[in-house]
């Protein structure tokens, strides 16, 4: 006998942070990476606010649920088995770049390129290497993206994270542990 998932305590918890239209039951991955692979989600969650996942973060700890935070799906291979958690995905609404003065604000399901191309449109350098990269700028963190002799960990100043336990804090570069497509995120 199948369960209805939405008469469930866990799911009455997610509508306690996220609306009804955020959240997708059985979610096909393949639509979600670029490599076009991968089973069902349990659930597919997309957020709006760093505080939605920052609620979803603290939550998921406290009862040791599974997730996985997603961008792009750039060079992301998801089983055909799918994944019995919870992907939370930042791409659809988290994408916001702008620029104020001499920097570049992304939120993390922003496209690199896209903030490469802000960059280059304010007469702003540094950002380059980024214009052919496919993936986010929250996936960049993650692995120090690069190429071209540049890397993401010359050009970050700081940025806003969700650390394990929820709580959204700010880490320098300097603190990020940043070495050849790794970082303290990985």
């Amino acid at each position: 006998m199948k369960v209805d998932r939405k008469s469930t305590p866990f799911y009455q918890q997610l509508l306690e942070i996220l609306d009804e239209s955020q959240i997708t039951f059985d979610e096909p991955l393949d639509k979600h990476t670029t490599f076009r692979v991968g089973g069902p989600a349990n659930y597919f969650i997309e957020v709006k606010s760093a505080e939605e996942i920052s609620k979803l973060i603290y939550y998921f700890s406290l009862i040791d649920f599974d997730y996985y935070v997603l961008g792009n799906g750039s060079n992301v291979l998801a089983g055909d088995k799918g994944y019995s958690g919870a992907i939370v995905s930042l791409h659809k609404h988290m994408t916001e770049v702008r620029v104020e003065g001499n920097k570049i604000i992304c939120q993390g399901g922003a496209m690199l390129s896209t903030a490469a191309s802000a960059a280059a449109e304010a007469g702003l350098t540094g950002l380059e290497f980024a214009s052919g990269i496919p993936g986010t700028v929250g996936g960049a963190l993650v692995m120090n993206a690069g190429a071209y002799g540049g890397e993401i960990s010359q050009v970050l100043e700081k940025a806003e994270v969700v650390a394990l336990n929820g709580a959204i804090i700010n880490m320098y570069a300097e603190e990020m542990m940043f070495g050849y497509r790794t970082s303290i995120f990985k």
